[in-house]
């Protein structure tokens, strides 16, 4: 588990469409903007061209909302605190997390020119996974930042009680319903989740890995909420192979006399009688 973080990044409106209710929605907008406030979590609107713009936030801002927006928004704020003891905004203001937002700011943006026309949320949510797996990889910027958000969420899920998080990987879809695996730290589970929710942290691939955060603010409601994952003890393996076959030249052509040896006609071993 200590190999596998969350995507250091996602969609900040994606709790937009699980709180449907117009009351509900307009509420966690609110959250958000006080939670993001209270964290100095920038407000960073992303051109996608076609596909329109996306705001991103850190995994510990989205999961401060969601607590807030299922239950109080004195339980985000609190939850809020806890991160920020824990050194989230240090972390948020800091040169290499202003780094870390350009690069994926410019990548994105490349990457967005391909999307079609209104592409639908999960469409959106599928390319901020790959984008952001593809950069953790490649980009020690992002990596580290990654890496340094993932210490601060492991330390806070330590700490509190209402959270869980498992590591799980997507196992299929089956229309409506997507089956998934997920480690509770003592088994294994198969567990059932409707398929939008899902796809909507851009999971969609069968093997797919996810972080699972499990809040619980209440005895009677446990909400489940989806972060796309990455293997970097893999990531690094594939990397370092990667480099290797960059480093790999073609062997030089040897001169054209030594190629001939052998094509000449042998001499008989034997003079004909």
């Amino acid at each position: 588990m200590e190999a596998l973080l969350e995507s250091p990044l996602i969609s900040a409106t994606t709790l937009d469409e699980v709180f449907r209710s117009a009351h509900r929605q307009s509420a966690v907008q609110k959250y958000r903007r006080r939670i993001r406030k209270q964290l100095k979590d920038p407000a960073t609107p992303i051109s996608l061209g076609k596909g329109g713009t996306v705001q991103l936030t850190n995994v510990a801002v989205f999961i401060s909302v969601a607590t807030a927006g299922r239950w109080q928004l004195s339980d985000g704020e609190r939850l809020a605190s806890v991160y920020k003891k824990a050194g989230l905004v240090d972390l948020i203001t800091s040169k290499a997390y202003r780094d870390m937002l350009q690069i994926v700011r410019q990548a994105l943006q490349e990457k967005g020119r391909g999307l079609a026309k209104e592409a639908s949320g999960t469409a959106v949510a599928h390319l901020i996974s790959e984008c952001l797996t593809d950069l953790v990889v490649k980009e020690p910027v992002v990596r580290n930042v990654a890496v340094s958000l993932n210490h601060i969420v492991m330390h806070v899920d330590r700490e509190m009680k209402q959270l869980k998080r498992l590591p799980g990987q997507v196992v299929r879809v089956d229309g409506p319903k997507t089956i998934v695996t997920v480690n509770t730290g003592e088994r294994e589970e198969l567990r059932s989740f409707d398929t939008d929710y899902v796809r909507s942290a851009g999971l969609y691939e069968s093997g797919a890995p996810f972080l699972l955060h499990e809040l619980s603010w209440s005895p009677d409601a446990v909400m489940s909420v989806f972060f796309p994952a990455l293997d970097l003890k893999q990531a690094a393996s594939s990397r370092l192979e990667e480099n290797l076959k960059a480093l790999e030249k073609p062997l030089p052509e040897p001169p054209a006399e030594i190629r001939n040896v052998g094509k000449k006609e042998r001499e008989p071993m034997f003079a004909k009688a």
